[in-house]
C-alpha cells in the first residue's frame, strides 16, 4: 500500500495532467458531499413550470429575490445545473461504495483462489456445513426479504436485517461449530478444490454479459438503489478477482515469498501481510478503471429508466428530457460533458497509474 501512495505522490508533483485531473475529482466529490448543506436556490426535484425548457442564463425574477437558471431548465421545470450536481452526487455514492466491496470481494476470493489451488485447501465437514448455512442465511436476508418487502423496505427493517444475520454468523461460528466439532465424522478434514469452485463461479457469473443481466434482472425489481447496488456487485467482481488470481499466482512464486513460505510462516499470515501489498497496485488500477464504468453504466441504467428511483437524481435522467425536445441541446451537452470529463479523468489517472506500475514491474 505504501508503494501505492508513493506512485501517486510521485505522479501528482511530476504530471501536470495527472495532478489536473486529481484536484478536479477532489472537488467534485467534496463539493457533492457538502451538497446537502449548501445554499442552493432550488432542489433537484423543484418544478418551476412557469420555465419549462428554459434555456441556459435564463433569468427568473421573482418580487426582490433574483434567481438564475444558469444552465436552463427540463420539461417540467428542474434546474439544470441542481440536477447536474446531484447526479454527481448520485453517481459517486453508488459507483464508490459498489466498487469498494467488488474490489474486496474479488481481491480475496481471487487471492484464496491462487494461493490454495486444488489440493491446498483443507477444511472440515463442519465448516463446510457452516458455510453452506451461513451462505442461505445471507441470500435470506439480504435478498429474499428485500425482494420480497419491495417498497415497505425502510432503513430501520434493513438495518434489523443486517443486525439479525451479524447475530446468525456469531451464533453459528462460536456456538454450533464447536458443537459439530465434538462429531469426529464432521471433524475430519477434507481436501477443497477451492481454485476450480471459484473460477467455475467467475464463468457462471461471466457467462452472460453484464449489461443483458442487469436490465433482465432489473425488469423483474422495483427500482431500488439496493437491488441496483447489489446487481452491480455481482456482475462486477469477477473481472477483480480474475486479476487478483493471477497477481497472487505471479507472487506465489517470488524468491521472498518461498523463503518466507519455508520459515513456516501460516498462510494467513502470508497471504495478508506479504501476498496482498504486492498485488495491491495492480487492483487499484482497476478499481478506478472499474469506477469509471460504473459511472457510465448508471447514466445508461437512468436514462433507460431501469433500476434507479425517478425521484433520484442523475445525469441519465437529466439527458432523457432530450426526448420532448429535440432543440433542448443543454439537456444533452452538460450532463454528457460532465460525465466524459469525469469519466476520461479516471481514466488518465489510471493509465498513469499503470505506466508506472508497469516501470516498476519491469525494473
Amino acid at each position: 500500500m505504501r508503494t501505492v501512495f508513493s506512485n501517486i505522490a510521485h505522479l501528482f508533483k511530476h504530471k501536470a495532467i495527472f495532478r489536473v485531473c486529481v484536484l478536479y475529482l477532489a472537488i467534485v466529490f467534496i463539493v457533492t458531499l457538502l451538497l446537502p448543506w449548501l445554499p442552493l436556490p432550488y432542489q433537484p426535484n423543484e418544478l418551476d413550470l412557469e420555465h419549462l425548457f428554459t434555456s441556459p442564463f435564463s433569468r427568473e425574477n421573482g418580487g426582490t429575490d433574483t434567481a438564475v437558471h444558469w444552465l436552463g431548465t427540463d420539461g417540467i421545470g428542474r434546474d439544470v445545473l441542481v440536477n447536474l450536481l446531484f447526479g454527481a452526487r448520485s453517481a459517486f455514492l453508488i459507483s464508490i461504495p459498489v466498487m469498494v466491496i467488488t474490489s474486496l470481494l474479488g481481491l480475496l476470493l481471487g487471492a484464496y483462489a491462487g494461493y490454495y489451488g486444488d489440493n491446498r485447501a483443507r477444511l472440515s465437514r463442519s465448516k463446510m456445513l457452516i458455510c453452506i448455512l451461513w451462505l442461505c442465511c445471507w441470500l435470506y436476508f439480504c435478498l429474499y426479504l428485500p425482494v420480497n418487502l419491495g417498497a415497505a423496505l425502510t432503513l430501520k427493517k434493513a438495518l434489523s436485517c443486517i443486525v439479525c444475520l451479524l447475530v446468525l454468523t456469531v451464533l453459528l461460528w462460536k456456538l454450533l461449530l464447536p458443537l459439530l466439532n465434538q462429531a469426529p465424522f464432521l471433524k475430519h478434514k477434507v481436501y477443497f478444490p477451492l481454485d476450480k469452485a471459484i473460477l467455475h463461479l467467475i464463468e457462471l457469473f461471466s457467462s452472460v454479459p453484464r449489461f443483458i443481466l442487469i436490465i433482465l434482472v432489473a425488469s423483474f425489481l422495483p427500482p431500488s438503489l439496493f437491488y441496483l447496488s447489489v446487481l452491480l456487485i455481482l456482475t462486477s467482481w469477477t473481472s477483480t478477482a480474475r486479476l487478483a488470481r493471477a497477481e497472487m499466482l505471479r507472487v506465489r512464486h517470488l524468491p521472498f515469498f518461498e523463503a518466507a513460505h519455508s520459515l513456516g510462516v501460516s498462510d494467513r499470515r502470508l497471504i495478508m501481510k506479504h501476498a496482498l501489498p504486492n498485488i495491491l497496485a495492480p487492483v487499484v488500477v482497476a478499481f478506478i478503471f472499474g469506477t469509471a464504468g460504473l459511472m457510465a453504466l448508471e447514466s445508461t441504467l437512468s436514462f433507460l429508466g431501469i433500476g434507479m428511483p425517478a425521484n433520484i437524481a442523475s445525469w441519465g435522467r437529466i439527458i432523457t428530457g432530450i426526448r420532448s425536445n429535440t432543440a433542448a441541446w443543454w439537456l444533452v451537452f452538460f450532463p454528457g460533458m460532465f460525465l466524459t470529463i469525469t469519466v476520461l479523468a479516471l481514466h488518465t489517472c489510471s493509465n498513469y497509474l499503470l505506466e508506472i506500475n508497469g516501470r516498476y514491474t519491469k525494473g
